[in-house]
């Protein structure tokens, strides 16, 4: 088994090497190695860092590729400094996974203590935002150590919520749009009507909506917001608001509940996501489509905007149970499932025969791993 483990990294080091995994469709490494070898999300993880070890941990990763650690050993093995790479392959073999933690953890230098005699060095708190030309939001911000973990925390909880609600790839930004939303979600009403986010349309301009700050709408996530959620339209003539449309529901509470009772999850195929689900038009209503069952499909909040960003193309008859075809973004089909090649050998023999960790206990006060390497003097302006 280490052995198999040690030519499919092999395989993946190449791959990230000559970028043949970077194919249509396929967003980063790790999706790439999910799909095609039918691996777990933290387990394809696991593969991406052994391959990049390849350059960074020579020592542990030919230790690995002699047959000597478990996938999980070394994975753990290669997250210790690079400049203890010499003792992690001497532990490695004799650690178990919760010891190899223990050790990487010892090895990591803490970060260098701000000197509090230092007027200039002691850091404030700061958050910043703001849109840049294109009207892309970036956020940046820096607090204390104590205010830090609660954020912190709280982005973890939304991590660890979207994926028990099926969401099996969670970012960052999923979590921190999250936690805004249920922010607003638990205000009262009428304060949440301070802070509705509206569309503005001009019948008139050459830009068919733009934000209440006057960025543009890209057509796509305009076709997004207009496709399921409840829109607010504000009609503009002459740079001038002149009237607030009623609300407009997408798609009526009725027919809603007809099509999530009919899908019950995320109709893509390799997604599944079975909560927080919005039904999606396979024909957008501005070219033509009807709100009828055989129209409407369910999808979680992250494919139905992959679909909208061009990134996942939906076509078919949603009231078919496998009436819908899915391509990427240039229009080759999507196979809804992995289709591994058989072996076509028997298994592979590792350099050497594995030898288990000692399952002794293990002392941490005996641990010592070498220094970093020094910092090299700042240099002056």
């Amino acid at each position: 088994m280490n052995a198999a483990h040690v030519a499919l990294v092999d395989l993946v080091a190449e791959a990230l090497s000559t970028e043949a995994w970077a194919v249509s469709g396929i967003r980063s490494p790790r999706h790439w190695l999910t799909w095609q070898a039918g691996l777990a999300p933290g387990t394809a993880a696991q593969v991406l860092r052994l391959a990049e070890a390849k350059a960074t941990h020579p020592a542990t990763s030919a230790v690995f590729t002699a047959g000597q650690l478990s996938l999980d050993q070394a994975a753990i093995a290669v997250a210790a400094p690079a400049h203890v790479d010499g003792v992690m392959a001497e532990l490695a073999p004799l650690s178990t996974v919760s010891q190899l933690r223990v050790e990487v953890r010892a090895a990591t230098p803490a970060p260098d203590p701000v000197a509090p005699d230092d007027p200039l060095a002691v850091p404030s708190e700061s958050v910043e935002s703001w849109f840049d030309d294109a009207g892309r939001f970036h956020l940046r911000a820096e607090l204390d150590p104590d205010r830090g973990r609660v954020v912190d925390a709280s982005l973890g909880e939304a991590r660890d919520r979207l994926f028990r609600d099926g969401q099996r790839r969670v970012t960052g930004a999923d979590a921190v749009v999250d936690v805004a939303q249920r922010s607003l979600d638990g205000t009262p009403l009428e304060r949440r009507e301070r802070f509705r986010v509206n569309l503005f349309l001009d019948p008139t301009a050459d830009l068919p909506a733009t934000w209440g700050d006057g960025f543009a709408v890209p057509d796509s996530l305009r076709r997004l917001l207009t496709c399921e959620g409840t829109v607010t339209p504000t009609f503009v003539a002459r740079a001038r608001p002149v009237s607030v449309a009623p609300t407009v529901k997408g798609i009526p509470d009725r027919i809603r509940r007809l099509v999530l009772a009919r899908d019950t999850a995320c109709r893509v195929p390799w997604c599944g996501r079975t909560r927080c689900l919005e039904v999606h038009h396979v024909v957008h209503r501005e070219d033509g489509g009807p709100t009828e069952l055989a129209n409407l499909a369910a999808l979680c909040s992250s494919c139905h905007r992959q679909r909208h960003l061009g990134r996942l193309g939906i076509t078919g008859d949603a009231d078919i149970p496998d009436g819908l075809t899915f391509s990427d973004a240039h229009g080759r089909p999507i196979d809804p499932a992995a289709r591994p090649r058989p072996p076509t050998r028997p298994p592979l023999r590792p350099i050497q025969p594995y030898r288990h960790p000692l399952g002794e206990r293990l002392h941490g006060k005996w641990l010592t791993f070498p220094d970093p390497p020094a910092r090299p003097p700042p240099t002056a302006a």
